[in-house]
Parts: C-alpha cells; structure tokens; sequence
C-alpha cells in the first residue's frame, strides 16, 4: 500500500503554490478558501513540517515544500494525461514562462500568437518581472538578459541586442549628425535603472558628460521608459529588441542609428530542477526561431 496523503491535498497543495493565494487556488478547484487552507494544513500534519510562509502580502513556499512542488505537479500532470489519454480527449499541458516585464510587453504579447496558433491546446503562463522573479523555481523556462561571454549551461541566446539611444521625433528633429551635450540636454532625460544603466553606458561612449539643468525621469523597466518618451517627449535608451514597434510607428527615433552591439543578450533557460517538457522544447524551438533581435532597424 502507498503511503500517500489524499489527492485532495496534492491538488490544493499544487495549486496555492502555483499561484501563491489560497483565494485563487480555490477559484481553480471550485471550492472555497478555507477548504484550500484546511486542506493545506493537513498536508503539513501528514510531513510534520510547513509547506507555505504565510506572509501579510501572500504565501511564500518553504524549503520543503519548493522541494516538493515539483514532483507534485509532474504527478498531477501525467495524472491528467492519463485521464485524457483513456477519454479519447485532446491532452491540455501548460508551460510557465518568467521574463522582463519589458520584453513581455514590448516583444512577446505582440508575437505570442504566432506560437499559439502553431499550438492551439497549450496553456502559455507568463510571470512578468523586474529585475528578479521571486518565484522563479515555479517556471518551466526563464528568459533573462546575460553575459554572451558566460552563459549558464543549457541556455538558448536569442540574436544580439544593440545599445539603441531614442527620443520622441520633435527631439530628434533637433539632433545633428552627431550626438553633443547641448542636445542631449535639450529634452528630458528618462534613465532604466537596473544591472545596465543603458543611457549612462551610451553617453560614456559618446563621451558626454551628462549634468542636465532639468531633473530625470527614473523607472525600473524599459516598458515605462518607452512610452513615457513616446508620450510625452524626452531621450532615453534601451536594447535593440525592445525598440522594434515604436521605431516602426514613428512614435520614437534613433537620431543617431542602432548602436553598437551589447555584451549581454535575451537567453532562453530552462529550470534545472524540472525535467524539459515537450512544451517547454515546444517553445524553445518557436522562440529561438524567431527573427534575430538585433539589426531590425
């Protein structure tokens, strides 16, 4: 006989992990908050341990049970193929993907179609990030930007990504042949703050010392950056992929043309601690195919 806790747990466990909220997970399994939460608890009796941090802001998995989760859900998952398998139903799998918040809005949700269409009964998860995701062990793959140097191993680069400086077109209008400091001053500066300071490493090339009379803008993600340029008028800069549809709208300029190629790149890196499925190989496959990022311009 196996000694396994009631699959009601294995459920309630797999799904507040999935979605770190007791409330969402019932919304999923049609049941209510507190049966998510008792059904948890005695999940916790059965180890004697905790499988969740109940924090004021959400659940946050334990070392146990981020240890857990895993085999969990793999279970759950071949599980449910199984079931399908002998009701003659086509099998629905889902993928996780945890990327830039910026490359998620400016690139992905613009071409995510072309993968769904190619593959109808896959469910596509993204977590949006800035900087980190905090829950990154529960992604199937993630896409980050990396060292083309030191690459980890296992992952996937996508293109080359260039150092792209860009204002709204009235600023561009302004600009000469080449960049000077009385131009760069002349509009609002709007800074990405992050591991690459883009607009600092662009002046540093230029060999502008920027010190402008009028305050910047700064912001945590490309995404924000770009439209507030597009909007409202300033200089700013960011990686080439994340350009493409504001150059292409005439909503934003390269007064100066692409720029010179990064040493950090978009990679595709999958979870070591999950085995690949065929969706996440799915989509590797799709995503790396893609048009290179770089020289788009």
């Amino acid at each position: 006989m196996r000694n396994l806790p009631h699959l009601d747990y294995l459920q309630a466990f797999e799904a507040a992990a999935r979605h770190l909220s007791f409330t969402r997970a019932a919304e999923e399994l049609n049941c209510t908050q507190a049966a998510i939460s008792q059904r948890v608890r005695a999940l916790e009796r059965f180890f004697a341990r905790p499988l969740f941090h109940r924090r004021s802001n959400g659940l946050e998995l334990t070392e146990v049970g981020a240890a857990y989760l895993p085999g969990v859900a793999e279970a759950l998952d071949r599980a449910e193929m199984a079931t399908q398998g002998l009701l003659g139903a086509r099998t629905h799998t889902s993928i996780t993907v945890s990327a830039p918040l910026s490359f998620v809005a400016l690139w992905l949700a613009r071409n995510l179609h072309g993968f769904s269409s190619a593959n109808p009964q896959l469910e596509v998860r993204l977590n949006s990030t800035i900087w980190t995701d905090p829950n990154v062990e529960l992604a199937d793959l993630s896409i980050l930007a990396l060292s083309v140097a030191n690459p980890p191993p296992g992952s996937v680069r996508l293109g080359s990504e260039r150092l792209m400086l860009l204002s709204d077109p009235q600023t561009a209008s302004r600009a000469g042949k080449k960049p000077t400091i009385e131009w760069a001053h002349s509009a609002r500066l709007i800074h990405v703050q992050g591991r690459m300071q883009l607009l600092a490493l662009w002046a540093q090339k230029e060999k502008l010392d920027l010190a402008p009379q009028e305050a910047p803008i700064k912001v945590d993600n490309a995404a924000t950056a770009l439209e507030i340029c597009a909007s409202g008028g300033g200089i700013t800069a960011a990686m080439s992929s994340y350009t493409t549809a504001y150059l292409a709208s005439g909503r934003l300029v390269a007064p100066f043309g692409a720029g010179e190629i990064l040493p950090v790149a978009l990679h595709i890196v999958p979870n070591q601690q999950r085995r690949l499925t065929r969706a996440a190989a799915a989509f590797i496959e799709w995503l790396s195919g893609q048009v290179p990022f770089a020289g788009e311009i």
